[in-house]
């Protein structure tokens, strides 16, 4: 990226936090109406920040609120090793920050319990280490500690490094019932939220756009495409590369077995309060698989398979914790990922009246954007830590 933010400036925004950046002092702005296509995290994110600041906001999504990525994903709020270089880190630092701001008043349940991260192979491990090196000197409290300190946290799971990764800020969300609160609150502060409803044109002129939707014609100030893999589409614009499907594993609850989450072998997962374990596969599945995904299906062809696939994620998870080969599967969904062209976010405005939001990591990212956007298009200001995300790069 062109414009990196100095360690001086990073150091000054971890600091003092996103406000004092983007609020201008003494400015009253004029009410106006935000129309937000896409009910996933990052656009009811949005849509919320904006509603609370006292503006009009109309959230509409073509099937129902977090039906897909946002509703089909691992869910971990983190700024681990590979969000680099520093202005991404710095952007994901920020994220939990806002994000423990929004759980406590929002009550999200977050699960701000940390990660335990490693790998099987000793090179990759080892890249691994220096890569969290690079963050911490970033001034990442991420920590690369011992065997036994590893145990001493999570005593049942069976390591094979003598080394591994803690990060004791990292999170876990529901987004489900995340997204659930913030729409309650939209909806209950007069905003509107509309499904399902799928946006068919848009037509700009000086005063704002009139979109016509399959709900009919509605007028707005500004619109907002956060649409996770329609974006390109919707936007109309080349940001993103084809997408990749995530598998995820919701087991029935469980009795308690880990706090952290866990990120393993082949294998990612947390277990929530309720005793339900999350778990998501790394690396590509099957061939036999990958061919049929090839055809971008939103679920499995029958149940059969889906425990199959299930079955063979949740085997992984039991190789370095024992106790999970009794799990039970509840479900398993496949998630469909944006996924830009560069790896980052595409955040800004591509017109007067237009903005567009977009990304891979919108669960780690969805309230430090949805602040930082709220601020951009209430007010005209530009972010500085958005500056090196804007979708004129492409």
């Amino acid at each position: 990226m062109s414009k990196l933010i100095s360690r001086r400036r990073f150091l000054g925004y971890l600091a003092f936090g996103t406000g004092i950046l983007v609020w201008p002092l003494n400015v009253k702005a004029e009410t106006k109406h935000h129309l937000i296509v896409g009910a996933g995290i990052v656009g009811t994110s949005i849509a919320y920040a904006l509603q609370q600041a006292g503006e009009r906001v109309t959230l509409i999504d073509k099937d129902f609120p977090a039906a897909h990525a946002s509703g089909k994903t691992f869910a971990w709020i983190n700024a681990s090793y590979p969000k680099q270089p520093l202005n991404y880190h710095l952007l994901s630092r920020l994220g939990i920050d806002v994000y423990q701001k929004w759980d406590a008043a929002l009550g999200l349940e977050i699960d701000w319990n940390g990660s335990l991260e490693w790998f099987k192979n000793n090179d990759e491990n080892k890249n691994m280490l220096e890569l969290v090196k690079v963050i911490q000197g970033f001034g990442s409290n991420a920590e690369i500690i011992s065997k036994e300190e590893a145990l001493a946290d999570e005593p049942k799971v069976l390591l094979n490094q003598k080394l591994i990764v803690r990060s004791p800020r990292d999170g876990a969300i529901n987004p489900v019932k995340a997204i659930k609160k913030m729409i309650q609150k939209i909806k209950s502060n007069g905003g509107k939220v509309i499904f399902p409803t799928e946006l068919l044109e848009v037509a700009t002129n000086k005063k704002g756009v009139i979109a016509k939707t399959s709900h009919g014609l509605i007028t707005a100030d500004k619109i907002v495409y956060a649409c996770g893999i329609s974006s390109n589409l919707v936007a109309k614009g080349e940001y993103l590369k084809p997408s990749t499907p995530g598998l995820i594993v919701t087991s029935k609850p469980f009795r308690q077995t880990i706090k952290k989450i866990v990120v393993g072998p082949g294998v990612h997962l947390h277990q929530r309060r309720d005793g339900v374990v999350i778990l998501g596969e790394q690396g590509n599945p099957p061939t036999n698989h990958d061919q049929r995904l090839s055809q971008r299906p939103e679920q499995f062809p029958n149940l059969l398979v889906s425990l199959e696939h299930g079955q063979r994620i949740v085997n992984l998870a039991a190789k370095f914790i024992p106790q999970f080969k009794d799990l039970e599967i509840e479900k398993v969904e496949i998630g469909w990922r944006p996924l830009p062209l560069d790896g980052k976010p595409v955040v800004g405005f591509l017109s007067n009246h237009e903005y567009l939001a977009t990304m891979h990591s919108g669960i780690s990212l969805a309230p430090i954007i949805a602040e930082l956007a709220r601020d951009e298009l209430m007010f005209g200001v530009k972010s500085e830590l958005l500056n090196d995300f804007r979708p004129q790069r492409f």
